[in-house]
């Protein structure tokens, strides 16, 4: 009985670990950060830009106007490590539970 009970225990902590290391973290995507310009023009979300990331333009310069124009797309922000990078180190949640409470 104990020899059966020993088995049975180490089948079930086998299969915890190995659902636990099959686990796939969620990506954190740009749509879902509070950082996100929607863009007006068009209706893919793959061409939104990053308010978090802005770059400096000429026109900003001439006449200190910020413009849509003037951030970083999404795509470019994730895909260089010094702005957010592929582990979006920018990121911050849009919605929490705070907010969607009100």
């Amino acid at each position: 009985m104990t020899y059966l009970f020993e088995i049975l225990s180490t089948t079930i902590m086998y299969m915890v670990f190995l659902s636990s290391s099959l686990e796939m973290k969620q990506p954190k995507l740009c749509v879902n950060c509070q950082y996100f310009i929607q863009p007006t023009d068009s209706i893919k979300n793959e061409f939104g830009k990053c308010a978090k990331l802005p770059y400096e333009s000429s026109k900003f310069l001439v006449d200190g106007i910020v413009r849509n124009d003037d951030f970083y797309s999404c795509s470019t922000a994730r895909s260089c490590q010094s702005l957010c990078g592929k582990n979006a180190k920018e990121y911050r949640k849009k919605y929490t539970r705070k907010s969607m409470k009100k």
